[in-house]
């Protein structure tokens, strides 16, 4: 008579409450490792608005045009006039992943913590390029010369070219190229202290205009209560940001949101891009996966992945909040 084989009660220690996926727990540390990283690293992250879509692939805003004023002549009903509507829409489309593979054998070999890494590493890249996509679009929102939503009370980008490509590292020359963009912005009924401008520029530009003496180092808290994780000053008023995750200098082909639908919205010639100023309101983005993380084993392949991955999409939506300041 062959013997029962025994039964165990086996202890899942990533389990939640012992039920559930059994990689519950380690899903959720990597998550928070990505999801911590791109908080750390990101400067969009919080301060731009995103807005979720769901049951639709677009997102639209509404834009009314400016109102027209007439005298009332005593005695004599007054005409009507009309607002005219039009809207600006983006539409989520594309899935951006990334992913890392482990053979079996060396995730049992591996004498350091390879996930927490991997997290890292995710949490910078997906940072890095979420914020480019949202300088990218800003950049064109600047450049534009009509706004998406008309004419009818809406304007184009503001845009200040250097005297010389030498002012960009002259801490007074570049200080009075910011005031000339703002009196552009200013001319189109744009206050950048009301309207939430801040002022995005690489490291170099960043460190030279901290000479400047006109400087004013602070804290910034976005209008909605948003206090801005990085070290800022302010420049007449607005926020000052330094990051290398600008489309500044560079062309860009072959943008990893960009296709035919889009017209390859993301791709463009910012070579001669240096500094950025905009508001929230110049650009309209919306996400239908937010920033996802999996831990999970092949068992065809006998392979650990590791991935991360999200979708959203952004747009120009009101050129006249944003600025650019180029070299020559």
């Amino acid at each position: 008579m062959a013997l029962a084989a025994p039964v165990y009660t086996v202890t899942r220690p990533n389990q939640i409450n012992g039920a559930g996926d059994e990689l519950a727990l380690v899903i959720e540390e990597f998550t928070g490792m990505v999801e911590g990283t791109l908080e750390r690293k990101s400067e969009i992250q919080g301060w731009i608005p995103v807005k979720s879509v769901k049951g639709t692939a677009t997102l639209t805003n509404y834009a009314v045009g400016e109102s027209t004023l007439q005298v009332l002549d005593p005695g004599k009903v007054p005409d009507s006039t009309k607002n005219d509507f039009s809207r600006i829409a983006v539409t989520v489309d594309t899935v951006v992943l990334a992913r890392a593979a482990f053979p079996l054998l060396e995730v049992f070999q591996t004498n350091f913590d390879a996930r927490r890494e991997v997290a890292t590493e995710h949490g910078k890249k997906i940072s890095k390029f979420y914020d480019q996509a949202f300088f990218i679009q800003a950049a064109k929102a600047a450049a534009a010369t009509v706004s998406p939503c008309g004419s009818d009370g809406h304007l184009g980008g503001s845009v200040q070219t250097l005297g010389a490509a030498g002012d960009a590292t002259d801490p007074a020359k570049l200080y009075a190229a910011i005031a000339n963009l703002f009196v552009k912005m200013e001319q189109k009924d744009v206050d950048p202290r009301s309207d939430d401008i801040t002022l995005v520029m690489p490291p170099a530009q960043f460190y030279t205009l901290l000479q400047a003496e006109q400087i004013v180092n602070g804290n910034y808290v976005t209008a909605d209560g948003t206090s801005m994780n990085t070290f800022i000053f302010k420049a007449f008023g607005c926020p000052v940001i330094s990051t290398n995750n600008t489309p500044a200098g560079k062309t860009i082909a072959g943008h990893e949101l960009s296709n035919t639908r889009n017209s390859n919205a993301y791709d463009g010639n910012f070579s001669k891009l240096l500094v950025q100023a905009f508001s929230p309101r110049s650009l309209l983005a919306g996400e239908t996966i937010p920033l996802t993380s999996k831990v999970f084993f092949d068992d065809l392949s006998k392979t650990w992945f590791v991935d991360s991955w999200l979708s959203f999409a952004v747009t120009p939506n009101r050129p006249e909040f944003a600025g650019s300041i180029l070299i020559p």
